[in-house]
C-alpha cells in the first residue's frame, strides 16, 4: 500500500509548502503562507508533525526559472525532499509538484513553441522533473500538464528508471481566475490569465474523462482543482473513481476567505470547517491547500 492508498472514511490535509533557494523565508502572496528556505521548511514541517499533520505538496519558487534546475544536486526541492526523508522516514508523505510553470519564464504549464503546445517536449520536461524528485525521495509526483497522456508518459519513465513513486495528477484542473495568488507566490507572469489548454469551467464531462484516463494510466490518486465552484464535479469524480480523490482548495478561494474574516464578515476557522465538511460529503479523501492551521484546530473529519 502506498502512502496515498489509505483507509477511506475520513478527510485528511495535504499542506502546500513553497520552497526556494533563498537563505531565509519570506511571506508569499497567499495570506499566512511563506516562501520557505529549505531550513525553514523543515522547521515548519517539524511543527506540523507535532500538531498531527504529515502530508505535504512541495512547490518550487525559482528566482531564475529554468527546466535545468531540477537536475542540480543542491536544488531546493531536492534538498527538502532528502532532508525530510532523512529526518522522518516513512512518517511523512511527500508529494512533489511537477508542474512546469515554476520552471519557465513564460509561467506556462506546458512548453510552447511558436504559440503552439509542444506536446512531446512538455512530456519530456515533466518526466525530467518527476524522475529527479522520485530519486530525491518523493512518495508521489503530481503532474499538471492538462495533456491526455501525462500520467502514462511519466509512469513509463519512472518504471524504466526503477522509481516506485506514485502518480497523483491534477486530472480535473479547470481554467480559473482563482489561481492568482498562487501565480504571484511563484513569480508567474500570467497573473489572472486563464490558460486555453486547461479544462473549460463549463465542460465537466471532458475533465472527468481525463480523471478516468489518468487512473487507467496508473494514477493512484487524482486531484480536482479548484474546489468550491466545482463541488458537483468533485462529487461525481469521487463516485466514478476507483482511486482516492483529493480536492485543491486553491489560493484565490482561501485568500478571499481570509480577507472576509479580516473584515469581520465571518469566522475563518468556522467557515473552513464548513467547507471541509462539504468536501467530506462529496467523498474527498484529502484537502490540499493553505488552511492547515484551521483544519487542525477544527479536528480531522
Amino acid at each position: 500500500m502506498t502512502p496515498l492508498q489509505t483507509a477511506p472514511g475520513r478527510l485528511d490535509y495535504i499542506e502546500c509548502i513553497f520552497v526556494s533557494d533563498a537563505p531565509e523565508a519570506r511571506p508569499s502572496a497567499i495570506p499566512g503562507s511563506s516562501v520557505h528556505s529549505v531550513e525553514s521548511a523543515l522547521i515548519h514541517m517539524a511543527l506540523r508533525l507535532e500538531q498531527g499533520l504529515s502530508h505535504w505538496l512541495v512547490v518550487a519558487v525559482n528566482e531564475a526559472p529554468s527546466l535545468a534546475l531540477a537536475g542540480a544536486p543542491h536544488f531546493c526541492v531536492t534538498r527538502l525532499l532528502q532532508g525530510a526523508r532523512r529526518r522522518w522516514g516513512d512518517a511523512v508523505t511527500l508529494i512533489a509538484d511537477v508542474g512546469l510553470s515554476p520552471y519557465q519564464a513564460s509561467g506556462q504549464s506546458v512548453v510552447l513553441r511558436d504559440g503552439n503546445i509542444a506536446v512531446e517536449a512538455s512530456y519530456a520536461a515533466a518526466i525530467e522533473l518527476a524522475c529527479c524528485f522520485a530519486a530525491a525521495g518523493a512518495d508521489a509526483v503530481a503532474p499538471c500538464l492538462s495533456l491526455p497522456q501525462q500520467t502514462g508518459a511519466i509512469r513509463q519513465a519512472l518504471d524504466r528508471h526503477g522509481f516506485e513513486a506514485a502518480l497523483m495528477p491534477y486530472s480535473t484542473k479547470f481554467s480559473s481566475s482563482l489561481y492568482g495568488p498562487y501565480r504571484q507566490a511563484i513569480g508567474s507572469r500570467l497573473g489572472l490569465m486563464r490558460k486555453s489548454y486547461q479544462f473549460d469551467y463549463d465542460d465537466a464531462a471532458t475533465a472527468l474523462n481525463q480523471l478516468e484516463c489518468d487512473i487507467a494510466q496508473g494514477a493512484v490518486a487524482t486531484i480536482v482543482k479548484p474546489a468550491m465552484p466545482y463541488l458537483d464535479v468533485l462529487a461525481e469524480a469521487c463516485r466514478r473513481s476507483s482511486q482516492p480523490v483529493a480536492v485543491y482548495h486553491v489560493s484565490g478561494e482561501y485568500s478571499m476567505a481570509v480577507v472576509a474574516a479580516q473584515a469581520g464578515l465571518l469566522d475563518l476557522v468556522d467557515y473552513l470547517a464548513e467547507i471541509h465538511a462539504a468536501f467530506r460529503r462529496c467523498g474527498a479523501r484529502w484537502v490540499i491547500g493553505y488552511a492547515a492551521e484551521a483544519f487542525l484546530a477544527a479536528g480531522p473529519g
